[in-house]
């Protein structure tokens, strides 16, 4: 259930992504995980036991995890005291921890289990025009998710909010991990605080977490079923909160709307990454008008994902796709008129 106050600006929550993201992790058992740093050449002096040189950390973790039998969590964040990304060490980072990545990861039969969490700045909480051209200029979060949906065999998590972060740590931790085999998940989490989408006890069930299938969730959908005009949202990320603010004012211009919500844009089982497929394919068949929205380059990311699925699917020639990514405004207003665009052709 979406949080009773996420329409009222005056009562909207808000909660740190990275804050419940490192609670998390401190609440996992220290006999089977570790979490590591990367360094971002800005620590503090004290102990630097756990802070490895981005060129290196990814084949230390990954030797880590084999050789102590634990799931490692490697952590990338380079942050002022205001918890934004003011220099390029993050993502020169990223491309180190990529390059390592690559050169792990072809090796089969070794039971290693890294995650990545890569702490990022969302582009919906810039809060001037000055903010959002450096975040631009720096390209931070342009091509992550592409680099690595190249790569394959990687768990690409997008949380929406700090909720959901949380819980997809948990599933990692507690499940895949559990298999006894190589895995590696990376995690795109928002470095400011974020909407609060969700209910609190939203991915619980009975006291327990909620059981996670990977498939993408309709979170939604409009009231109005008759509406003569009809067009489906699909997102990750915190931009969630964008579209769903824009998916209830088309409802009240006579929309019927749907909002998707993506969190695993790509997964290392082949299996799961043909039930998203088949989800999406069943999802176009009532949905022929589609809007991603994403905070991440139009190539290669989650757009990239559906039109790919769209066009692979000769049967869904009829189901229109428009990609809305860091290129462009996101804010709900212009979610709006590229729905209404899309719905006049």
């Amino acid at each position: 259930m979406l949080n009773k106050n996420l329409f009222d600006k005056s009562e909207q929550e808000y909660k740190d992504m990275v804050e419940t993201s490192f609670f998390t992790l401190a609440d996992f058992q220290d006999d089977t995980n570790i979490v590591l740093k990367v360094d971002n050449m800005e620590e503090p002096s004290g102990n630097v036991r756990h802070i490895f040189r981005a060129e290196e950390a990814i084949q230390i973790a990954s030797v880590i995890s084999k050789n102590q039998n634990k799931n490692v969590f490697l952590v990338n964040e380079a942050f002022n005291d205001d918890l934004k990304n003011t220099n390029t060490s993050l993502m020169d980072n990223f491309y180190k921890l990529y390059s390592g990545l690559a050169k792990v990861l072809p090796r089969r039969g070794e039971t290693m289990n890294l995650a990545v969490l890569n702490m990022q700045c969302p582009l919906i909480h810039h809060e001037n025009e000055l903010a959002a051209a450096l975040y631009l200029n720096s390209r931070e979060t342009m091509n992550d998710i592409a680099m690595l949906r190249n790569l394959g065999r990687v768990n690409i998590f997008v949380p929406a909010d700090a909720l959901e972060a949380s819980y997809l740590l948990k599933v990692v931790e507690k499940n895949f991990f559990k298999e006894g085999r190589t895995n590696f998940s990376y995690f795109k989490l928002s470095s400011t605080k974020s909407p609060k989408i969700f209910e609190e006890n939203y991915f619980e069930k009975d006291g327990h977490l909620k059981e996670w299938t990977g498939m993408p969730e309709i979170i939604y959908f409009s009231k109005n079923l008759e509406a003569p005009r009809e067009v489906a949202i699909i997102a990750c990320g915190p931009i969630l909160y964008n579209t769903i603010l824009a998916a209830k004012e088309l409802e009240e211009m006579n929309y019927k709307v749907t909002v998707l919500n993506i969190s695993l844009i790509s997964s290392n089982s082949e299996y799961i990454n043909e039930k998203i497929k088949a989800f999406i394919n069943n999802f176009a068949d009532t949905h022929k008008n589609v809007v991603t929205v994403e905070e991440h380059s139009k190539v290669g990311g989650l757009g990239s994902l559906i039109t790919e699925i769209v066009a692979e699917n000769k049967n869904k020639l009829n189901v229109r796709v428009e990609r809305m990514g860091i290129e462009d405004n996101l804010s709900a207003r212009s979610i709006i008129t590229k729905c209404e665009e899309i719905v006049g052709y």
